[in-house]
């Protein structure tokens, strides 16, 4: 791995690396924006891009972060880098979904990289868990909010895909094999 923040041509980054023989950085989770810019997703309230969403172009991973991206229902923010959001262990009051920039999620010896499309501490929030890893802005990042005590009314008024997306991740991050209907 380089010292650039991104690699270029990466939806994810696969490869562990040994650092100092006690830490391991694996690579977790990263939309392609560059691919999303090619097709001509910039805005997500252009019409362009709504044809696109809706036109089967898009993978799951892509149509998850449009729809997070232009939700109306969800308030944006700007962090600055080097930001703790959470600390391990910590209760879990909102969530983030990353619309561009990188951080970093430790957890004991284990740093995981997530980037655009990321959804942080969702599943631990919804599940009443603390946050499970420390997780740190590498740079600026730009995200979405998603209030946990408004989760209730938020997710009626979600389309049921992302409804169904959403339910998913959380059982994949909690090691879930089934997740009461009333949660999602």
């Amino acid at each position: 791995m380089t010292g650039n923040s991104s690699p270029a041509n990466s939806k994810r980054w696969r490869n562990v690396l040994k650092i100092n023989e006690m830490t391991t950085l694996s690579a977790s989770f990263e939309v392609d924006i560059q691919h999303l810019h090619d097709l001509g997703v910039i805005d997500p309230s252009s019409s362009r891009s709504l044809e696109i969403f809706t036109s089967g172009q898009l993978n799951s991973n892509e149509r998850l972060y449009f729809s997070l991206w232009s939700s109306k229902l969800l308030s944006s923010v700007s962090l600055d880098a080097k930001k703790k959001l959470f600390t391990q262990g910590e209760e879990v009051s909102v969530a983030y979904f990353i619309v561009s920039g990188h951080l970093l999620a430790i957890q004991g010896d284990r740093i995981e990289r997530l980037g655009p499309g990321s959804v942080i501490c969702l599943a631990e929030g919804l599940a009443g868990l603390p946050s499970s890893k420390t997780v740190i802005t590498v740079n600026t990042v730009q995200a979405r909010i998603i209030p946990l005590s408004k989760i209730d009314s938020l997710v009626p008024h979600l389309p049921q895909a992302l409804r169904d997306t959403i339910r998913t991740n959380v059982m994949r991050t909690l090691g879930l094999k089934q997740l009461h209907k009333s949660v999602l």
